[in-house]
């Protein structure tokens, strides 16, 4: 058998497994349940090709939720007018707007992208509740909105693991994000303007928004919007997709498949809790408990391969 071969299956065995116990341990879990798993995971990890960029810079964005949101709501209002072709332009308006107002604060203005981030995501929300109305619903038409839904979400997503993977492997900039997270004084020293990097990662952080606001609304043909900061949990589990596919990265250096495989185990995780019928709060427990277990284990990997290395020798 391949290495590829063998890589794969290494890499699919978590899922796999995870979706094989579920089925046997829950009643309303099974084959029918994959359509579902898959759709609801594609948001998250579609997020997640733009919040990697960022990680991988260094820095942290919590309004990509917000400017998702902000983006599914702009298209919905000008797929009113304009159809297909406005749910399109609107959602990409609203995400490139968001990214682009970050990125000249952050640059510009020399604050921290957390901070700035935090500020978006008010904004972003208010603005929302306002066009949305008092009702902070918005619906659109099924024949619109099918453009975005199951199978056809699949080929969105391949479409952004496509542009994920170019930014990443074949362009300059993908390197250059890359090593200014690794070493940012190194980059100055070779003539690398790491702002000017920076200022680029957010701003590529648009178009995945854009993406991920299409598939929002074209998810159920709706999107409700949201205040009090409530689009920040939008963001909790592309955090954990791309930490989990960071951790996965020895066995595949391909960066939105293991993004992907992490948003599946995400996404089979909380769709097994449904159908044993655990609360929402329990199952919000439950992510706030595995997120502080894979971010405790990707901050201190090292100290683990470390420790498995002495024991591996002791033997």
């Amino acid at each position: 058998m391949s290495k590829n071969a063998i890589n794969t299956i290494k890499l699919l065995i978590l899922p796999v497994g995870m979706f094989i116990i579920f089925t046997l341990i829950a009643s309303g879990f099974g084959i029918h349940s994959i359509p579902i798993i898959i759709s609801q995971s594609i948001m998250h990890v579609v997020i997640g090709f733009g919040l990697s960029l960022l990680m991988n810079a260094e820095l942290m964005d919590f309004s990509m939720g917000a400017r998702a949101s902000f983006a599914a709501i702009l298209g919905g209002i000008f797929s009113q007018t304009m159809g297909i072709f406005g749910l399109f332009l609107g959602c990409a308006v609203g995400a490139m707007f968001g990214a682009l107002i970050m990125a000249v604060i952050y640059r510009y203005l020399k604050i921290p992208a957390m901070v700035v981030s935090l500020g978006i995501v008010m904004i972003y929300e208010v603005l929302g509740a306002k066009l949305t109305g008092s009702s902070g619903y918005l619906r659109i038409s099924e024949g619109i909105y099918k453009i975005g839904s199951y199978p056809y979400n699949i080929v969105i997503l391949v479409v952004a693991g496509f542009i994920c993977y170019m930014i990443y492997y074949k362009m300059r900039i993908g390197g250059h994000i890359t090593a200014v997270g690794n070493d940012e004084k190194m980059c100055k020293n070779v003539g690398v303007n790491a702002d000017r990097v920076k200022f680029i990662a957010i701003i590529l952080t648009g178009i995945f928004c854009a993406i991920a606001g299409l598939l929002n609304i074209c998810y159920s043909g709706s999107v409700t919007s949201s205040t009090g900061m409530g689009t920040m949990s939008m963001v909790f589990k592309p955090i954990m997709c791309v930490i989990i596919g960071r951790q996965m990265r020895r066995i595949v250096d391909c960066m939105p498949v293991l993004i992907f495989v992490g948003g599946l185990c995400i996404s089979i995780i909380f769709n097994g809790f449904i159908a044993l019928g655990f609360p929402d709060a329990l199952q919000d427990i439950v992510l706030g408990l595995f997120l502080i277990i894979v971010m405790s284990y990707s901050a201190n990997s090292g100290k683990i391969s470390s420790i498995r290395k002495k024991l591996m020798t002791a033997k």
